[in-house]
């Protein structure tokens, strides 16, 4: 049966989605802040599919906020593995579909890592657009030895390495930084349309924003470069939510900065691994991410439907 989403389900959607790793940091107050967090023009709806009383799929659709472009919108459907060749996801993807295109949607967009998904996703006429390098980081193995030595150079240049807890005083210079950083990434439709107030409510308002292991950077007062982390810590894990540097200040290695001192808390914290996701032409932070010990372990590809 596929049915309306309710706040009792969030449970039982993010036990599902650690089956498998994903790259996002996911708990149950995770689930519920996406559909509670996303400004009120997104009309966000989620939808679950239940058998014999127990959540084994899972659809989030909304239309998205962050562009300029009219009429885009977001789904992505999941079913747990035991569960997968019934018809589940067809259904759960159709559920959304038909609530997106209610409301106005002129643009579909979603995104698979499996070969099943993208068979269904271009029967149903999707095209793809892209891939998105999903890398791991174990933190066992990563090396943070360069963090002192480099956070002493960069405040000889007059840089200054603070958490996020420390400079949330200052949202709107955090949120020019993360715009910018946002901007320049290579997507289909540019999110080129994030408001302080909304990306306040969903970003930094996230529950599980770790603002002690989130990182930013200083120039004078000025936040100039920033490493947000998200962590799922019953799960051991955490997921790079966003790292940018204002154009103006970049190539300086303000970002390495910033995303060492996020891996370095990450430890302190007994996490086991970071999860981070690339787009596969953002060639500056895929080789960053490398530099710091991230392996690619699986590949999504976007899909659109105009």
């Amino acid at each position: 049966m596929i049915r309306e989403f309710g706040a009792e389900d969030a449970a039982g959607v993010s036990k599902i989605l650690h089956e498998e790793e994903l790259p996002h940091a996911v708990t149950p107050a995770g689930v519920l802040h996406w559909l509670g967090a996303q400004p009120e023009r997104a009309r966000p709806r989620m939808f679950v599919a239940e058998k014999d009383g127990e959540i084994v799929g899972w659809a989030e659709a909304r239309l998205n906020w962050a562009t300029r472009t009219p009429g885009v919108s977001d789904l992505w459907a999941y079913v747990r593995p035991t569960e997968r060749g019934h018809g589940l996801g067809t259904g759960l993807l159709e559920t959304a579909e038909r609530y997106l295109l209610e409301i106005g949607a002129r643009v579909l967009q979603t995104w698979t890592y499996s070969p099943a998904g993208i068979k269904l996703l271009e029967e149903r006429g999707f095209r793809a657009t892209g891939q998105e390098r999903i890398s791991k980081l174990e933190l066992a193995d990563a090396d943070v030895s360069i963090l002192p030595a480099l956070e002493e150079s960069k405040r000889a240049e007059g840089f200054r390495l603070v958490t996020l807890g420390e400079a949330t005083g200052d949202l709107a210079g955090l949120h020019r930084v993360y715009q910018a950083a946002a901007a320049d990434v290579p997507e289909y439709f540019r999110e080129d349309d994030i408001r302080l107030e909304e990306w306040r409510r969903e970003t930094v308002e996230h529950p599980q924003l770790a603002h002690d292991g989130s990182f930013v950077v200083l120039s004078g007062r000025q936040p100039v470069a920033l490493a947000f982390l998200e962590v799922d810590e019953p799960a051991g894990l955490a997921a790079n939510e966003m790292t940018g540097t204002l154009p103006e200040f970049r190539r300086r290695g303000l970002a390495r900065l910033a995303k060492l001192a996020t891996i370095r808390w990450a430890a302190a914290q007994g996490l086991t691994r970071v999860l981070t996701g690339n787009a596969e032409a953002n060639v500056g932070m895929v080789r960053l991410n490398e530099s710091l010990g991230y392996r690619l372990v699986q590949t999504e590809t976007h899909f659109v439907r105009e």
